[in-house]
Order: C-alpha cells, then structure tokens, then sequence
C-alpha cells in the first residue's frame, strides 16, 4: 500500500502532459473529432510511421505523460514495480543504462514488444539518449497504440539521467 501511495504522490507532482508535437504537423493536440495534426500532408508521421491515411497519432488524442529526472528518481528509489525501457538503438546506443533497463527499438516487432513487455497494465518508463532524441517518444505512442496503459517518457535521456549525477550500467555485448 506504502508503494501504491509513494507512486500516486510523485506522480502527481511531476508528471507532466503534452500533446502531438509531431515534425509532421503543427504541435496541436489531436482534436475531439478523431483527426491529428500528424495525419496532414502527403508524407508518413515520423512517429508511427504510418502514411497520413493510416496514422496511428489517435494514441496522442489523450496526451502523453512525461517524468522528470527527480521524479524518476524518486520513482526508483520508492521500490515501485515499473519497466525502464532504453529505445536507443544502433550508433545512438552507447551501452549506457539506467540500471535494469531493457532495450527496445521503436521499431520492435510486435511479438517481440509483448514477449518483453507482458502486462499491458504495468507502470513503463521509456527514454532514449537526451530532449533531442525521438526515439522514446516513438516508443510511447507504439507501446500505447498497442494498448498499454502506464507508459511514460522520460525525454531528458540517459544524458539528463547522467548530467543528474545519476548512476548507471554497461549493457553487455
């Protein structure tokens, strides 16, 4: 119950939403009648990569939670459940992580995001290299078009985690 309380307490003092700030749009919410700004143009949202007509930015309609670096701490520190997920991949992947990530491309095969990732309902943290970085934001509207409910990003990255004086892993090669 300890846990449940500590959760619900950092959460609601840091977590932070945002709408679709899509490169492929304007940074509007999508609105109440089912369009996106994602969804405008003739090119693919760099988020789901899906062409205009199929976009799946409709999982941005309900903004998207972000934490910062002391929540996240303090998240950790609390012993909550939760999944840090690294979205980094290839030259971006330094090896770096928050200790116990897991890593997780964008870009994932769907069998293979539910054989790591398998409660829909778990509290999940995604990040990538720093505020630059979309990776993690990708990550989170994937994760949530394919119905998970708890995810969150962390867009200050291994970088913010760093600078924070935080400590991390080396992944294994």
């Amino acid at each position: 119950m300890k846990s449940i309380y500590v959760l619900s307490v950092v959460l609601a003092a840091v977590i932070t939403t945002v709408g679709c700030s899509s490169t492929c749009g304007s940074n509007k919410t999508a609105g109440g009648d089912g369009s996106t700004s994602c969804a405008t143009g003739n090119m693919k949202c760099p988020y789901c990569g899906m062409p205009k007509d199929q976009c799946k930015c409709l999982a941005m309609s309900k903004h998207m939670a972000e934490i910062n670096t002391a929540a996240l701490k303090a998240l950790i520190n609390s012993g909550v459940t939760l999944t840090l997920v690294d979205a980094r991949t290839g030259k971006n992947d330094d090896g770096r992580r928050i200790s116990n990530a897991l890593n997780l491309s964008p870009e994932a095969k769907e069998e293979d995001i539910q054989a790591l990732l398998k409660s829909k309902d778990a509290l999940i943290v995604s990040y990538c290299a720093n505020l630059k970085c979309p990776a993690s934001r990708q990550l989170v509207v994937r994760l949530t078009a394919l119905g998970y409910t708890h995810v969150l990003e962390y867009p200050q990255g291994i970088e913010g985690w760093v600078d924070a004086g935080n400590p991390v892993t080396q992944a294994s090669k």
